[in-house]
């Protein structure tokens, strides 16, 4: 007697007869689909923008509160829409946004620092 395969797709979609590394591993596999290629943006990535892209997200991670766009034009000494236009591409590109008409930092992956433990743990107790 031939052996046959005893799930179907409606079955693996439903989670019938998968085992737990199974189901992760299959979620997995989505999560990297949906966040295809491209890598989280960091803030070294800020380093690499050009000039123009660079002295915006300088002013807005500098200014006190969140800034509107003519107010940034008016601190870097641009007409608007060459602000607009920078805007636009850094929004594009997740690094800025626009919201209630103030510009905001996007979150940004950040790399965690931890102390090496020991007698460096000691003193983050004094």
């Amino acid at each position: 007697m031939p052996d046959l395969p005893t799930t179907t797709r409606t079955d693996l979609d439903a989670g019938v007869g998968m085992s737990s590394e199974n189901i992760f591993s299959r979620l997995e596999g989505q999560l990297e689909q949906e966040q295809g290629e491209q890598a989280p943006l960091t803030m070294s990535d800020i380093l690499d923008l050009p000039a123009e892209q660079g002295d915006l997200m300088r002013q807005v991670l500098r200014a006190q509160k969140p800034l509107t766009p003519p107010e940034i034009s008016q601190a870097l000494g641009w007409e608007q829409n060459a602000t607009d236009r920078v805007i636009g591409d850094l929004s594009l590109a997740g690094m800025i946004e626009l919201t209630d008409g103030c510009i905001k930092v996007c979150p940004m992956q950040r790399n965690t620092r931890t102390t090496p433990g020991g007698m460096w743990s000691i003193l983050n107790d004094l």
